[in-house]
């Protein structure tokens, strides 16, 4: 189908906003995921929110409604809302609780309060123990937190790894900024009214210590002993500890580990008949939450068979790779977390009387192609388009458009977003 403009209007397409059924082509999404735990930050709202079984989840990013899809995840932090140390298992030190004292981000009456003891020169922190065992030797892994001023405008986390060493940062309260750090990597990500979550990712080490996960509330960077006065401190919700390079969707807790279930191949549609072994091209637009990952050796973005090798991978070397089943065409991929970046594939178009392929990445400036391969006339196939099969990654995904031609070049620069 042609506009009057002479731009192609995609054969298929999902914007994938708010509903996995297509715009065009009347391909209605299925979800087959009986997975429980998994939450969301409502686009509207912005409030975190459950997500039922067989249900899409999508979100607000850099600007876009987008499909989230994520890998299996354990919140090892056994009580997520509770950090009075008589209701659960964090112990609190120079300070007291005050239960429910506030609006959490989920927008119930459940976050906590921190309140410093009138303690001279030490410490006001609160602290989760973890066993050792719960954690694979030499693993980042990420401690998030959801945390809002009151009375004290700073608040630093810090980790105990096995080697009993520690590591933390400093952060701002009421603007999300970093103090001093020690850790591999930190951030914030601002949840409206006040609330920020805030995390810290560090190598758990290998030893023989107990991890130990603390917040301890502080006056200004650098200074987290002083004197208390018994009735200031910050609110707290919400605490994560994952064996993970990024935080990814909240998980609650009350008294054991939680697990979230991976999403791999999910959601999936029937697969468009013919357009795969034909002549086609494909453009999606792709925001990866981690960064470059060596391991695994390779991620489904867009999968046409039940296997992350196939129409959109990511490989480990840093390419964007398409597999026809024969052969692979690459083009560099190399990206930051949180950003996003439209991907292309195009398919069975002539060149010297030969069918060839080719993949390319743009990242704002326009498509960088690699180099052209022999397409062998069909992909490999299964019943079903997928995506991100063999998850590597929390991602977003949003408007993937299918097209039954080889677009040209200039033609799929103008696509920068909507058909």
């Amino acid at each position: 189908m042609r506009r009057k403009n002479g731009v192609f209007r995609p054969q298929y397409w999902w914007p994938l906003e708010e509903s996995m059924d297509s715009t065009t082509g009347a391909l209605a999404g299925t979800f087959t995921h009986a997975g429980t735990n998994r939450t969301q930050v409502n686009p509207t709202s912005g409030l975190i929110e459950a997500v039922g079984a067989n249900v899409g989840r999508f979100e607000n990013v850099g600007g876009h409604n987008a499909l989230l899809v994520e890998p299996a995840g354990i919140n090892l932090c056994t009580y997520s809302e509770i950090f009075r140390a008589a209701l659960g298992d964090w112990s609190n030190t120079s300070c007291t609780i005050g239960d429910n004292a506030t609006t959490a981000p989920d927008g119930t009456e459940t976050a906590d309060k921190i309140v410093e003891a009138s303690d001279v020169a030490t410490y006001h922190q609160i602290a989760h123990t973890i066993a050792g065992a719960s954690f694979t030797d030499d693993t980042s892994v990420t401690y998030s937190v959801y945390l809002k001023p009151a009375e004290r405008p700073w608040a630093r986390l810090v980790v105990s790894t096995k080697a009993a060493n520690f590591y933390g940062a400093y952060f701002n309260l009421a603007t999300g900024a970093v103090g001093t750090e020690t850790v591999d990597s930190y951030g914030s990500e601002s949840m409206g009214n006040g609330w920020y979550r805030y995390w810290i990712t560090h190598d758990i080490e290998n030893g023989a210590g107990t991890p130990v996960f603390f917040v301890i509330l502080a006056e200004a960077a650098n200074d987290q002993t002083y004197d208390g006065d018994g009735s200031s401190g910050i609110y707290i919700w919400g605490a994560q500890v994952e064996e993970s390079p990024v935080p990814t969707s909240y998980i609650p807790t009350v008294a054991s580990a939680v697990t979230r279930a991976t999403e791999s191949g999910e959601p999936h549609w029937t697969l468009p008949t013919n357009l795969f072994d034909a002549e086609g091209t494909a453009i999606v637009w792709w925001r990866p939450g981690y960064a470059l990952l060596v391991t695994p050796l390779s991620g489904g973005i867009i999968s046409v068979r039940d296997n992350s090798e196939s129409f959109l991978y990511k490989h480990t070397a840093g390419s964007l790779v398409s597999y026809d089943g024969t052969g692979g065409a690459f083009s560099d991929l190399v990206y930051v977390a949180n950003t996003w970046y439209k991907l292309v594939a195009k398919w069975g178009y002539l060149v010297g009387g030969v069918q060839k392929f080719r993949v390319g990445v743009d990242s704002g400036a326009g498509v960088a192609w690699g180099t052209e391969q022999n397409f062998d006339g069909s992909y490999t196939l299964d019943a079903y388009l997928r995506i991100g099969y063999d998850l590597f990654s929390r991602m977003h995904i949003r408007d993937l458009m299918l097209f039954g031609h080889a677009l040209s070049d200039t033609m799929i620069d103008n696509y920068t977003s909507r058909p």
